[in-house]
């Protein structure tokens, strides 16, 4: 015991010890440690071919995956998206990589539990910090082996600069007879604190122990090195139409109009706010429930009757190596209580059809709280418009923070066991102020964007189908890109 005492006396006095303070270290081992380089130093190329980020992820379909139908949850599909888009990302740039935004996703068709799904992701472009890389999604029968195309997602990656990792050489060799006794419970000490200085949790925390060698140049430099993704270098047809559509892509996000863009943005704002003084308990209060209407007798349901709210704890399987939360992750719990909203106001069997762009405005990490909100904005035959919202707290500070938004299609099904949609149609929605009645009027050109981007799909799959692969290398993804 004492001598664990002495050690831990050792490890706090060696740390808060002043730079260039001599600590009890041989003078050799001080002068070989001057040359120590960081143990993270990646060797980046200037360019890449894209075929060196393509990554194939095979997953069996299981009913954990699946809804009580069996029918696989939109949210999960997200998830492996994201997985398998964050490793092409990885592959291609080496640095640590998050996503920050992922445009519109359309699912052509249900898949279930008897399926395999096949998901096939590589980086179409890449700048300076971000690339956009682009995921095709195939579904695989398992008794019949027929393969059919289920969606698409482009996805913006930035990479993120990470710290150099503190290194400890070996002190150079000494004589035993030389050796004092002080020497080495200082080496020992010298090595803990290179041990805990690489630890994930002084990573989460940006927590470091002070250095002999903190105020040098050298290491500031090397911690605060730029960051330079390889250029794509497109070797196949596809590849090099792939890669303008890329940079067309991003154009078009970057161009959209400003004025609409704020004025939209407003509107979310203050629909925000008004979500967050809502509260579950409240929906089913005698002012939500409405009469039917007069005319056919139709079922009348308020928005404030859709609301649904979940609280999620990010743990470490929810986050990557830098304590970050996975995209897919927050898509899935959006997912999750969208479907939640969807299923309070059609009382019938659901699935995602779709989800809109959506762009990740702060970063969560583990042991945040996040909270998300959802309520049926937009009424059509048989299908639904939700806006999820996402809120994060710091549970430490108290400090809370607004992370990303979203619209799910959701489409109500006929009973079991028919996969198309409803007949009949659905309930009325009826909005109970002028800010819900605002955003329910903006449905209707969200529904017709979501139409037209889907349609173009549908065609540019159909073309593709007809073409033969022989311009695909072997190994190449099949997938044809889909303009903005």
């Amino acid at each position: 015991m004492d001598v664990l005492v002495t050690f831990l006396k050792d490890v706090l006095h060696l740390s808060s010890a002043p730079a260039g303070t001599d600590t009890g270290v041989g003078t050799q081992q001080q002068s070989a440690g001057d040359s120590d380089l960081p143990l993270w130093q990646p060797e980046i190329p200037l360019s890449k071919e894209p075929s060196q980020s393509w990554v194939t992820m095979t997953e069996l379909v299981l009913p954990s995956h699946c809804d009580g139908r069996g029918f696989c949850l939109g949210g999960t599909v997200l998830s492996w998206i994201d997985i398998s888009a964050g490793i092409a990302a990885k592959k291609h740039g080496v640095y640590p990589a998050v996503t920050r935004s992922v445009d519109a996703v359309h699912f052509l068709g249900p898949i279930t539990t008897q399926n395999i799904v096949i998901i096939q992701a590589s980086v179409n472009r890449a700048w300076k910090t971000s690339m956009e890389v682009g995921v095709r999604v195939m579904t695989e029968d398992l008794l019949s082996t027929n393969r059919r195309y289920c969606c698409h997602a482009y996805l913006t990656f930035v990479a993120l600069s990470q710290p150099p990792l503190m290194t400890l050489k070996p002190s150079l060799p000494q004589v035993p007879s030389q050796q004092t006794p002080q020497q080495q419970p200082s080496q020992d000490v010298a090595a803990s604190r290179a041990v805990l200085f690489n630890s994930p949790a002084a990573r989460r925390y940006s927590f470091s122990l002070p250095s002999a060698k903190s105020g040098s140049k050298k290491n500031e430099g090397l911690n605060q090195q730029s960051i330079q993704l390889p250029a794509i270098e497109p070797v196949t047809p596809i590849e090099m139409e792939r890669y303008i559509m890329a940079q067309s892509r991003r154009e078009s996000r970057l161009q959209q109009s400003k004025e609409a863009k704020e004025e939209q943005d407003q509107l979310l704002s203050d629909v925000r706010d008004q979500m967050r003084r809502w509260n579950v308990g409240q929906i089913n209060s005698s002012k939500l429930k409405l009469p039917p209407s007069e005319e056919d007798r139709t079922p009348r349901i308020a928005m404030q009757a859709t609301f649904a709210e979940s609280a999620q704890l990010v743990l470490p399987q929810h986050a990557n190596s830098l304590s970050i939360t996975f995209g897919g992750q927050v898509m899935k719990w959006m997912e999750n209580v969208a479907a939640v909203s969807a299923s309070r106001f059609a009382r019938v069997s659901i699935v995602t059809a779709s989800i809109d762009s959506l762009q990740f405005h702060r970063k969560t990490m583990i042991g945040d709280c996040l909270t998300m909100r959802s309520v049926v904005t937009r009424v059509f035959r048989s299908s639904m418009e939700v806006y999820v919202f996402v809120d994060s707290e710091n549970l430490v500070n108290g400090k809370q923070t607004f992370t990303n938004e979203a619209f799910f299609s959701m489409v109500a099904l006929q009973p079991s066991p028919s996969i198309q949609p409803m007949k009949s149609r659905l309930p009325c929605l009826v909005p109970g102020s002028e800010l819900e009645q605002a955003l329910s009027d903006a449905g209707e050109r969200r529904r017709v964007k979501r139409l037209e981007q889907r349609r173009e799909l549908a065609e540019r799959e159909t073309r593709f189908l007809v073409h033969s692969p022989s311009i695909e290398r072997t190994n190449a993804m099949e997938y044809t890109d889909q303009r903005n």
